[in-house]
């Protein structure tokens, strides 16, 4: 798209593809360098491959280039950007910490995973977005130095003996270079396509979120709105009303650890909080444990990823009578519990302030899960109301999306008026996280 331009003697570098469907075949020279610097078991990988990007060794050689070939800023600030890796040294940085490169199969847990500066890239490598795989290589390399992840205290990994999470940002381990460089591409790249940019900060949000042990960045909670004729979604945040390019797809709204998704069934699709950056595309959501759909045939009844107090949880249901929780530690979805009644949607937040997650029937019967115990409670002694679309909360207050499309605030006297921020008539409402670490562009 951007051509090579030298303008008042700076070199303007042509623009990195962000789909594996739209890189160039590898010069083979280019190619015999990568494998020669990472040394590099072609035939694991599928052979050498100069041009398919089905066969998993142009995918990696598609990394290297990015890797290789991507240039920043030297000017701009940012809480994640430290000075872990200098910025014009990752292809150098990688290639004095990587041993070896291999490809297997042996964890299926785990992405990737470095043994003494060897690494193994797991089926879980493959199905990642470009992104996602320079992710994890430049994470793994850092492990070569003698990094390690000790038990986390919070997310998804909560109370398991798995080491998983660093225990500061500045410790500087593999989580911290990995965020690093999202937080780098997301504000100082110069030749990355805008849609990888918008794919970096989705990504340093949905996992550093989780995997310090001593957050760096601090969450606010916001009201996200889609319009009814899906034009656009409100982002309402400090009393403003922030308008967001919302997916063109038919589905669910839905909350995730990095902010909000449409849900389809079969896929999720991000919603861009921090800026408007006209991509005119949809954006896969492989960032929050919506990922996890990847795994699946589908399309689902529900899917929902949601805290219990520090704790991260995600539930399945493949129909309306049965419901399955994901195991982080052992990678698996349990087995299904079957429900003695059909659900018609769940919910998130009640009208009395409750959170957590709830399964709703056609009578309007609200049925709380237990995710620590993974069982279903008795029906609360309250029913969903039927004009209610959609229940947040405010600074403090609750609001109630009905099904004419307003958001009502709900008064002390359970008396309700209309939400003065909502500004339009509304399909789907949630509350969503917003985090300090990227400057929400206006």
């Amino acid at each position: 798209m951007l051509l090579t331009l030298f303008l008042s003697g700076i070199l303007w570098a042509q623009e990195l593809p962000y789909q594996d469907s739209n890189f160039a075949c590898t010069d083979r020279a280019v190619a015999q360098k990568y494998i020669q610097d990472y040394r590099i078991d072609t035939r694991s990988f599928g052979g050498l491959e100069l041009c398919n990007s089905n066969v998993d060794t142009k995918k990696l050689l598609n990394d290297l280039e990015i890797i290789e070939k991507g240039n920043f800023n030297t000017i701009g600030n940012n809480i994640f950007i430290k000075g872990f890796i200098p910025a014009e040294s990752y292809y150098s940085w990688m290639k004095t910490q990587t041993y070896g490169i291999n490809r297997g199969n042996d964890i299926p847990s785990a992405t990737a995973y470095n043994s003494g500066g060897y690494f193994t890239m797991q089926d879980g490598w493959a199905v990642l977005s470009t992104l996602g795989r320079v992710g994890t290589v430049i994470h793994e390399a850092r492990h070569t130095a003698g990094y390690r992840h000790v038990s986390c205290t919070q997310g998804p990994y909560q109370g398991a003996s798995m080491a998983g999470c660093d225990t500061t940002y500045n410790y500087a381990g593999s989580h911290g270079i990995e965020m690093e460089y999202y937080a780098r591409v997301s504000v100082l790249g110069t030749n990355f396509h805008p849609v990888y940019k918008t794919m970096a900060r989705l990504m340093g949000i949905a996992r550093s979120n989780f995997v310090f042990n001593q957050p760096i960045i601090n969450k606010k909670e916001a009201i996200l709105a889609v319009t009814q004729n899906n034009s656009h979604a409100d982002l309402i945040f400090d009393n403003e009303v922030i308008t967001r390019e919302v997916p063109q797809k038919q589905g669910t709204l839905k909350r995730t650890s990095f902010g909000g998704v449409i849900f389809d069934g079969t896929k999720a699709y991000s919603i861009e909080l921090y800026g408007n950056v006209q991509l005119n595309t949809a954006i896969e959501d492989t960032y929050s444990y919506y990922k996890l759909l990847e795994r699946d045939q589908g399309p689902l009844f529900d899917f929902e990823e949601f805290d219990v107090v520090t704790k991260r949880f995600s539930i399945q249901m493949q129909n309306n009578q049965s419901m399955q929780f994901f195991d982080y530690p052992r990678g698996v979805w349990t087995r299904p519990i079957s429900l003695n009644f059909a659900v018609q949607r769940i919910a998130t937040r009640l009208e009395n302030g409750q959170t957590g997650l709830y399964l709703i029937d056609a009578g309007g019967s609200i049925y709380p899960v237990n995710a620590q115990n993974q069982n279903i409670g008795r029906a609360l002694n309250f029913k969903w109301n039927p004009t209610y679309v959609d229940i947040g909360a405010y600074e403090g207050k609750t609001l109630i999306l009905k099904n004419d499309g307003v958001i009502y605030e709900k008064q002390p006297d359970n008396s309700e008026s209309i939400w003065p921020l909502g500004q339009n008539r509304y399909s789907a409402l949630i509350n969503t996280p917003v985090y300090d670490g990227f400057v929400i562009e206006k």
